[in-house]
């Protein structure tokens, strides 16, 4: 059975992983910002964590995931990271130190990869695009990795350059050539629209998750797939 620390284990995410987390995976400790009633060990620090595992999954939030990260690779562990918030200084640093695999997944939602790989397709064609991701208030950061991930798998795609437009604040934020924007609302938990517009025509991708419990085949894809791997990798796309 393959041994696991849960980093944010009671946020939602981390609540529906430990409800349908499937027979061939034990939970050995959770690490979480407060103590919490649990079957297992649950550690408020770093330096409480008294036990070992074959993996480090991460549900934590941005504040707290790169120094988890960090533990992890330093104890041993292959490591799955669901938190977003990580700069891309950060993914260098955890791709030097990391001694087994480490796996970044900005969205564990089988339907958001499949509309990562449609928006790459449709890059070729429509350069123009723009994207939309809707959360919940209290996701702290935006735009959201999903959403940043997207954007710079349609900039890689593209075969011609967007056409230019103005680049005031309401335009949103601009990666890698793609205007993102971010809506904070109750109601949601995970919502993505991308959208491209041609000459006399328009097409719009929408990807839409209604419960956490939706990201548990992920996680659990994620989990099988992180030791079979080497340093680290970007995206479930890569390992399904």
């Amino acid at each position: 059975m393959t041994k696991i620390i849960l980093a944010g284990g009671f946020g939602k995410l981390g609540q529906a992983i430990q409800d349908n987390l499937t027979e061939n995976y034990e939970i050995v400790g959770i690490l979480s910002g407060q103590q919490h009633e649990s079957k297992v060990p649950v550690w408020t620090s770093l330096d409480e964590i008294d036990v070992t595992a074959d993996i480090w999954l991460d549900v934590s939030t941005p504040a707290t995931v790169y120094e988890n990260t960090l533990y992890a690779i330093q104890h041993d562990m292959a490591v799955v990271i669901g938190a977003t918030g990580l700069s891309d200084e950060q993914i260098s640093k955890i791709r030097e130190k990391a001694t087994k695999g480490v796996l970044i997944v900005p969205n564990f939602s089988l339907s958001a990869v499949l509309l990562m790989q449609f928006s790459q397709l449709a890059a070729r064609y429509f350069p123009d695009v723009e994207v939309i991701e809707v959360h919940n208030p209290k996701k702290v950061d935006a735009p959201s990795g999903t959403a940043k991930q997207t954007a710079k798998l349609i900039s890689a795609a593209r075969s011609e350059e967007p056409t230019p437009t103005s680049s005031d604040s309401a335009r949103g934020e601009n990666i890698d050539g793609v205007p993102v924007h971010s809506l904070r609302l109750p109601g949601y938990i995970a919502q993505q629209s991308v959208h491209f517009g041609g000459v006399d025509e328009q097409l719009t991708l929408v990807q839409s998750t209604t419960s956490r419990t939706a990201f548990v085949p992920g996680v659990i894809r994620s989990l099988a797939a992180v030791q079979k791997v080497e340093g680290l990798i970007v995206g479930l796309d890569q390992i399904i």
